[in-house]
Formats: structure tokens, C-alpha cells, sequence
């Protein structure tokens, strides 16, 4: 009866802490889309995930094809050597946030007609 009990109240207690956490990273994406200056900031530290004419660039792994995360200075390297210096990371678009509240963009290489 005890361990019911101890089980039943663990449980609720995760549950009510991944509601909370949850929460907490909708309330941070929602703050994103409505402050521009929070989501300029959130572009020096976010993640981005590189597009070609709509196509994700994959890159090949042990488990398969993956979609890799690349930080702001990968991007402007990648954007210097492709000679799209025009290009901005305020082109790209906010698509989510990492369960540490870390912003994640999406950027179409392509869509700027290389």
C-alpha cells in the first residue's frame, strides 16, 4: 500500500514537473515571436538547421542521414565561403527551442538564388 502510494505520487510529481517544463519552454518561444530584440539575441546563441531550395543538407552517419545543428559563427563561415555575404542570420526562421531553452532556426541557402 505504501509503495502504491510512494509510485502514485512520483508519478504525478514527473508529470507535473514535464507539464512545467513544458510550459517554461512554450512561455520562452512565445517570448521569441513576439520580442525581435530577444530573438536577435537568441541568433547569436541558437542553433541552426541549413536548408537547400527547401531541402534539409544532411550529413551522413553511423545511424543514418541526420540534420546537424550548427551554431551562429558555423554559419557565417559556411556564408563567407559560399560568397553569400548578403545573406543574414535574420534571414532565417524560428522553429523551436531545445529543452534548455536554446532557440532553433532554420536558414534556406538557397532561397537567395546562388
Amino acid at each position: 500500500m505504501v509503495l502504491k502510494a510512494f509510485c502514485t505520487r512520483t508519478s504525478a510529481l514527473l508529470h507535473q514537473r514535464f507539464c512545467s517544463d513544458y510550459v517554461k519552454q512554450m512561455r520562452y518561444l512565445f517570448n521569441l515571436k513576439e520580442d525581435d530584440d530577444a530573438c536577435r539575441q537568441a541568433l547569436t546563441s541558437g542553433t541552426f538547421y541549413l536548408f537547400h531550395n527547401l531541402a534539409p543538407l544532411l550529413q551522413k552517419s553511423k545511424e543514418g542521414n541526420t540534420a546537424p545543428q550548427i551554431n551562429a559563427s558555423e554559419v557565417n563561415t559556411i556564408l563567407e565561403k559560399m560568397g553569400q555575404q548578403e545573406m543574414k542570420l535574420e534571414d532565417s526562421v524560428l522553429i523551436d527551442c531545445s529543452e534548455r531553452e536554446v532557440a532553433q532556426f532554420a536558414l534556406d541557402l538557397g532561397s537567395q538564388g546562388s
